[in-house]
């Protein structure tokens, strides 16, 4: 497994703990100074707030018959004093009721504009994602990007009458997140497609695209 996707792994199953409340002690401290200061990190934590408040919202209150807890006990050989018993429950108490009540608030926020760039076997190889209030572009690639050796791609803006745009050096197969400048925000709002090219490694060195356009998509808005 390549670096860059261990990464990735690691960085989604912290998040999943974090959301979770499984993260604590200084690992969980950590994880919250690092979400402070990454978008990339912040993001993964939304998506997975996103996803488990509304399982934590769709539960509902059920009392399992008497004697369910020595049943469970004695299959699983376990015997917890009465004490951790209701430290325990009242933990996960507390857990959901932290989830449904501040669940909504930290939804991820649903982007301004959406680009969907398929591959030629019609899969989503990247989705690029505008939020034009944070000034953020995401672009998420759920598949392995397979390109030339030496060479990244590369993420252009097309604005109406105007040269292209950079807006950055496309990633091979995760995510890539960055600030948009006011250049790039301008050219956005003025374009109607995308353009993917193929360029030296680190991206087009004269700030135009230098090879060839592989890959065309429209820039819709999102709502």
């Amino acid at each position: 497994m390549q670096p860059a996707a261990r990464h990735a792994q690691l960085l989604d199953r912290l998040a999943a703990e974090y959301v979770l409340g499984t993260l604590r002690g200084g690992a969980r401290t950590r994880f919250e100074r690092w979400r402070a200061s990454s978008t990339l990190v912040d993001d993964c934590a939304r998506r997975w707030e996103q996803q488990l408040t509304p399982l934590a919202a769709g539960l509902r209150p059920m009392t399992p018959p008497a004697g369910t807890l020595a049943i469970i006990q004695r299959r699983l050989s376990l015997s917890a004093p009465p004490q951790l018993r209701w430290a325990a429950g009242l933990a996960i108490a507390v857990l959901l009721a932290a989830i449904l009540a501040y669940g909504p608030a930290t939804r991820a926020p649903r982007p301004d504009q959406l680009a969907v760039i398929n591959n030629v076997a019609g899969a989503v190889q990247w989705q690029v994602e505008v939020y034009v209030q944070r000034a953020r572009l995401v672009v998420r690639s759920p598949l392995l990007a397979p390109k030339p050796a030496d060479r990244d791609y590369e993420l252009w803006a097309l604005p109406a009458g105007a040269p292209a745009v950079s807006l950055g050096v496309m990633p091979v197969r995760g995510e890539f997140a960055t600030s948009l400048s006011p250049a790039q925000r301008r050219a956005l709002a003025q374009s109607a497609q995308l353009a993917v090219s193929v360029e030296p490694l680190g991206g087009s060195p004269t700030g135009h695209a230098t090879g060839p356009v592989v890959f065309v998509a429209p820039l819709r808005d999102a709502g």
